[in-house]
């Protein structure tokens, strides 16, 4: 039996100070993909591996988003953002 695709959701519990993540139906959140935004990664372009380095800035990626809305977050976070060399 093939499974649905799923997403997992990633959210701050200010009250409760913690980091919360869970699995959704991706056809229930759909609506609210389409009119969010969404930054694409791409495997490919990470030469075919989700290794350690990719968790490494998704995790961070994630993360900063959250703190851009919720600002009480961001004293908690103290991951080194990607330099562009040139």
């Amino acid at each position: 039996m093939k499974t649905k695709p799923r997403c997992v959701v990633i959210a701050y519990d200010e009250d409760n100070n913690q980091i919360e993540t869970c699995t959704v139906d991706r056809a229930a959140i759909e609506h609210l993909r389409a009119a969010s935004m969404v930054m694409p990664w791409s495997i490919a372009e990470h030469g075919g591996k989700l290794d350690d380095e990719f968790a490494r800035k998704l995790g961070g990626a994630s993360l900063l988003l959250l703190a851009i809305q919720q600002p009480a977050l961001k004293s908690y976070i103290a991951v080194t953002k990607e330099r562009e060399d040139g």
